[in-house]
Parts: structure tokens; sequence; C-alpha cells
């Protein structure tokens, strides 16, 4: 298996991201391979630091990979995927369309690394325009959140296939055999929300009411509209919504959960006794999203996943291994094969 690991563009640097890549590759075979994609200065640096030696034979191979430039966070996308063609982040993604590599992580320019895996790689059947998905905890598991970033505005059939994707994901992933699906809005009722939101619900409820009459199974249980405070109760195992609001839901739950903890810790104090902080640190490595995978670009016949832009060393590993889990449950081909029935 080939990893690409972006180490540019990102708010961290590319020293404190490779530390990552010499976790994931301590807990990797030989059979694997972490291939890392930096400018010559970055790789100078990394190779003359003082890291441990790992013996090639014991654990996954380490490729460095020189590229000529990188997309910063405040390129513009499409222009920099243009004029950057030698960048790492669309080096990557070149090299993911030509199977040189099973996945592609960066930390990087989210709009560059959507708008060069849509523009490099096949759209999976049915699918217009990728989304980027996300997983947050609930009180009942996780729920797949769609879009967190991907396309600003959207229209309704666009919200739609976002719609079948969560619950492609949802099925392949947690084996919910007809995962719950709901759309984002800021009441209950089908008329609440925009023209697009509202559009996207009749949708979705005619296609539900037709397979039923058909004596098919629907692919998704769709059960209207959810309000925010509705999500983390987990009434549903997808969540779909346009990557303006999904991004501010995802940014904004983030922020609250670090406030919420920062104040707990604070209040524990030095009182606490050891079993309390075993559940407190527990409870917090529950919230706190450098735990997860990152988000996936969904939609695209590849396995790219976008860390946080300012992801820490711990947040990129667990991108690295998230993609590594993608690769082995052949996440792509699953997908495609549910939007193909």
């Amino acid at each position: 298996m080939r990893i690409g690991i972006d180490l540019m563009g990102g708010e961290s640097s590319p020293k404190e991201l490779f530390s990552a890549v010499l976790l994931a590759a301590e807990q990797l075979n030989v059979s694997n391979v972490l291939a890392v994609f930096a400018t010559p200065s970055a790789i100078e640096e990394l190779q003359s630091s003082k890291y441990p030696v790992l013996s090639s034979l014991q654990h996954a191979q380490i490729e460095f990979h020189t590229v000529s430039d990188y997309i910063e966070m405040q390129d513009d996308p499409l222009t920099a995927i243009r004029h950057k063609k030698g960048s790492s982040l669309v080096t990557g993604i070149r090299l993911l369309k030509k199977r040189h590599l099973d996945a592609f992580v960066s930390a990087g320019n989210t709009g560059a690394l959507v708008a060069s895996a849509s523009l490099s790689l096949p759209m999976l059947p049915g699918i217009s325009r990728p989304a980027l998905l996300a997983v947050l905890p609930t009180q009942k598991g996780q729920v797949a959140i769609l879009d967190v970033g991907g396309s600003v505005s959207c229209k309704a059939h666009h919200l739609v296939q976002f719609a079948c994707l969560g619950a492609a994901y949802q099925r392949c992933s947690q084996g919910i055999a007809v995962p719950s699906v709901g759309l984002l809005n800021i009441g209950v009722e089908s008329k609440k929300g925009t023209l697009e939101v509202r559009q996207a619900y009749q949708i979705l409820k005619d296609a539900q009411e037709e397979r039923r009459s058909l004596g098919r199974t629907p692919h998704m249980d769709f059960l209207g509209n959810v309000e925010g405070l509705e999500v983390f109760q987990g009434k549903v195992d997808v969540l779909v919504t346009d990557g303006f609001t999904g991004n501010i839901l995802l940014k904004t739950s983030e922020g609250v959960s670090s406030f919420i903890f920062s104040h707990l810790k604070k209040m524990f104090n030095d009182s606490a006794s050891k079993p309390q902080y075993r559940i407190f640190n527990d409870l917090q490595k529950h919230f706190t999203y450098s735990e997860y995978p990152g988000a996936i670009v969904c939609g695209v016949d590849g396995i790219v996943v976008k860390c946080h832009g300012n992801a820490s060393s711990r947040a990129m590993f667990n991108g690295i291994m998230g993609a590594i889990q993608l690769v082995k449950k052949d996440l792509t081909t699953q997908i495609k094969a549910i939007l193909a029935t």
C-alpha cells in the first residue's frame, strides 16, 4: 500500500507533520510505503534533523518526493492548481490518478484540494460535485456530515447527491443497512429553509416513496429536516447541508467542545482524583477533532483525506491511519457499487 502525504501548505510546519509520518511508519509493516511530498529546503531540513532511524525490514518505508512549489492557504484554488502544477498538492493528486498512490492526505488549501481532485479524478456514478465528509460523535454513534467545506453554495440536486453519498458511506463504514438521513435546517417543517433545501426535501421524499411503492428497499431512511440541536442527539446517521453551513457547524462544535473542556479542566484543578481525571481525559479525547481521521473528499474515484489546516502531528497521524483503513475497506469501490444500483 502506498499513501501520499503532503507536508506543505498547511499552518503546521513540515517538521511537525513529518513526526506523524514517523509515528505511522513505526506502526506499519514493510509492505507499506509512505510517500512524502515537500520542497527541497523542507526535505533537507527533515533529513538533517535527528530523527530515530527506523529499520526498513520491520517498518513502513518512507520515500521523499521533491516538488518545486506548494499551494498556500491564501491562494485562489483554481488559479493555484493551474499555475502551480509542480506543487505538492497537485503532484500528489496526479500520482493518485495514475494509481501510483492508493490514497493522498493533505492539510493544505481545502479549495485547491477539492478542485484538483474533482478535475483530475473521475466522479462516481450519479455524482456531479464532490463533498467533504466528516464524522462527529453523537449520543447514538457517529454522524456523517456533508458538505463541511467543499462547496460554499449548492443546488438542490447537489444536496440530494450528498445524501446518497453519505448513506453509501455509512453503509460501507458502519454497516448500517438503511442509514437515516436528514437535511440541516432552521426548523423541521417542510416549508422551512432556502429554496434549494426545500427542493431537496421534496426530491428525497418523493424518491423514497417511489421506491417503497415499487416494493424496493430505500437506500436511506429520509427523516426530513433536522435542527442543529438534534444533531448530537443522534437523530440521523447522515446530516446533509451546504459547505458554508456545514463548515460553520463543524468549527463551532469544535470550539464549543474546546471551551467546555478547558473550563472543566480549570474546575478540576488539583482536586480531582485519578479515576476522575481518567474519565475526563477519555471524554475529552472522544470530542477532540485531532483524534478523528480528517474529512474525506467524497464523490471522486480515489481516496483523498483532508486534515485540518492547523493539523497537529496527532491529527495528521490519524489522517494517515484513517486513509489506510479506507484503502483496506476498498471504500471507493463499495460506494461506487451502491451508487450504481
